[in-house]
């Protein structure tokens, strides 16, 4: 497998964000008490040209909800692995993932403008690093889970179909986890910096 050198300069920065992102949440008073800085966090280690367009109160309170289902997360799977888990263990993640991944839909009113399904899969893995993976683009394609005709004119998966990939890349995750041994970063990281098929690159991208 060729690597892409920008991929891993990428990943390696965004590193940096994250491990910022854990130290914050490991000095909260109540861990899953999300705020408008936690957003914050998240888009400085994603990156991307997404921005929170909401006043921070209101932002605020519709975390609440965010908050209830990561708790909800908690309580069910404690320091579970996502190698550790039964088949039907993984399905149960595979439903409450969805169910807080509807949260982002633009017909409810717990829809934060700028906060779409990939940043908040980020989140989710910030708080369970080896239990969730996050829904990357890089990842989903180097994973062959979606096709040329899944991504739209800018070589990103298209917003109203990308969330219908989350329960294949755990279920495929889960699995080499298992069978490699390997934490869920250290699997995300092999398939991040690996060099797009063709027909996924950004026309100006020379990778």
């Amino acid at each position: 497998m060729k690597h892409n050198n920008a991929a891993i300069s990428k990943w390696n920065k965004s590193l940096v964000s994250y491990d910022n992102y854990q130290i914050y949440i490991k000095q909260k008073r109540e861990r899953f008490d999300l705020k408008l800085i936690d957003l914050l966090y998240i888009s400085n280690f994603k990156g991307g040209n997404s921005t929170i367009n909401e006043k921070e109160i209101s932002v605020n309170q519709k975390l609440i909800s965010y908050s209830i289902l990561l708790k909800a997360i908690e309580d069910a799977f404690n320091l579970k692995e996502l190698s550790q888990l039964s088949n039907e263990e993984i399905m149960e993640l595979i439903s409450k993932v969805n169910i807080i991944c509807n949260l982002t839909h633009k017909d409810t009113n717990t829809k934060i403008d700028g906060f779409s399904v990939s940043y908040l899969s980020a989140l989710l893995s910030s708080y369970f690093p080896n239990l969730i993976p996050i829904l990357d683009r890089r990842v989903l394609m180097n994973l062959n889970l979606v096709v040329k005709d899944d991504i739209d004119w800018a070589r990103q998966i298209k917003t109203n179909t990308i969330q219908t990939f989350y329960p294949l890349l755990i279920l495929e995750i889960a699995k080499r986890s298992k069978n490699q041994q390997k934490t869920i970063r250290e699997i995300d990281k092999e398939l991040f910096i690996i060099r797009l098929p063709e027909w996924a690159r950004p026309k100006k991208n020379k990778e």
